[in-house]
């Protein structure tokens, strides 16, 4: 059933790649956690509930709304939420947030000590950033379980996709289960595509015999050019290969 569910979605996409306003939105989002995974690789997540360029005007404001927040691991997820998912009210929108969320919250709860890092004595002030292959497991989570979350939101809305079956789902959505492991077998490490571009930039020096040059290759620039081949390999667009490009403004 989840591998219907997957055809069905990707289907509606082929025929309109414009249906539902997925595809913008999630290039957007992509682009939003690309820029998060700067953040949280430099501070971990106590930077991300101390810096947040783009709401700066609002920093009181926000600083007063976490405080809400009795548990420091919540704040974050919420905050993940907020920067990545944003703040529209579209099902799209929604499904956003729910996913960055579930992703978040299975980060947690597989790297117990990134909550540590947030509960503990000195909690937001330690600042230290993850580790490259957790945020690479956050990017490819997110993608997968937006996937997953919006047909959940179709489902739970009996918007009728372009496979049948759709239409006889109970109302618990199981159709969703496991959706996101077969969706997460498309998506790129963006850490393993790191360290193939180093790889070939170190070497490009050695060629070039310029000992100025620069190899190192910035993972969340690499997540960021992922984004646009990503987007198309869920949603059903490529076929082929995931392709580097610029993320569309």
């Amino acid at each position: 059933m989840a591998t219907a569910a997957i055809d069905a979605l990707q289907g509606s996409c082929r025929d309109d790649p414009s249906a539902f306003g997925l595809r913008d939105s999630a290039y957007a989002a992509g682009a939003r956690l690309a820029d998060v995974m700067e953040t949280l690789g430099a501070a971990g997540p106590s930077g991300l509930l101390n810096k947040d360029p783009v709401h700066e005007d609002l920093a009181s404001e926000e600083e007063g709304n976490r405080l809400d927040w009795q548990d420091p691991a919540d704040a974050f997820v919420a905050e993940l939420a907020r920067q990545v998912g944003g703040e529209g009210s579209t099902m799209v929108d929604a499904a956003l947030r729910r996913a960055i969320a579930a992703s978040a919250q299975r980060l947690l709860t597989a790297h117990p000590e990134i909550r540590e890092s947030l509960t503990g004595p000195s909690g937001a002030s330690q600042g230290r950033g993850l580790a490259g292959d957790l945020l690479c497991l956050l990017y490819q989570w997110f993608f997968a379980d937006l996937v997953t979350e919006f047909l959940r939101a179709v489902i739970a809305e009996k918007i009728k996709l372009t496979v049948p079956v759709l239409e006889v789902i109970d109302s618990e959505g199981k159709i969703a289960d496991g959706v996101a492991e077969r969706i997460i077998a498309l998506i790129p490490n963006p850490c393993e595509e790191a360290e193939a571009q180093a790889a070939e930039a170190a070497e490009a020096v050695l060629s070039a015999n310029d000992d100025s040059a620069e190899a190192d290759v910035p993972l969340s620039d690499v997540a960021r050019r992922l984004v646009p081949g990503v987007v198309g390999k869920v949603l059903g667009f490529a076929v082929d290969a995931l392709g580097e490009e610029e993320v569309p403004a």
